[in-house]
């Protein structure tokens, strides 16, 4: 069977195409920039969009929303023990979520983010 034995010519056959291999991938490739392809593709942009701003709206609502949540935690603070079988409670942590949010959502605001 051929497959197993290898003849002279064969193996130095492989030995020379690894070393072919091996020299290719060994060798950087030269890159080569033309003169002023920065110029051109700045060029060939077209700008882009302007940046989003929130509505003014949008940051009245969440500061009005932020005020009627925080009246509504003075308001629940008396009915609310601590426990999650109570209703006031549980209500309360959700307001408290909401107000977190909302504080989110003007904290990204003030940044310029939204």
């Amino acid at each position: 069977m051929r497959g197993s034995r290898l003849t002279m010519s064969d193996t130095e056959q492989n030995e020379a195409m690894e070393q072919q291999i091996a020299g290719a991938l060994e060798r950087r490739p030269r890159v080569a920039v033309p003169a002023g392809f920065a110029a051109r593709v700045a060029q060939a942009m077209t700008p882009g969009p302007s940046p989003y701003r929130a509505p003014r709206a949008v940051k009245t609502v969440a500061a009005v929303a932020a005020v009627l949540l925080a009246a509504a935690l003075f308001v629940l603070a008396p009915h609310a023990g601590p426990s999650f079988s109570n209703v006031g409670f549980d209500v309360e942590l959700l307001v408290l979520a909401e107000l977190g949010a909302v504080a989110w959502v003007l904290g990204r605001m003030q940044a310029g983010s939204l």
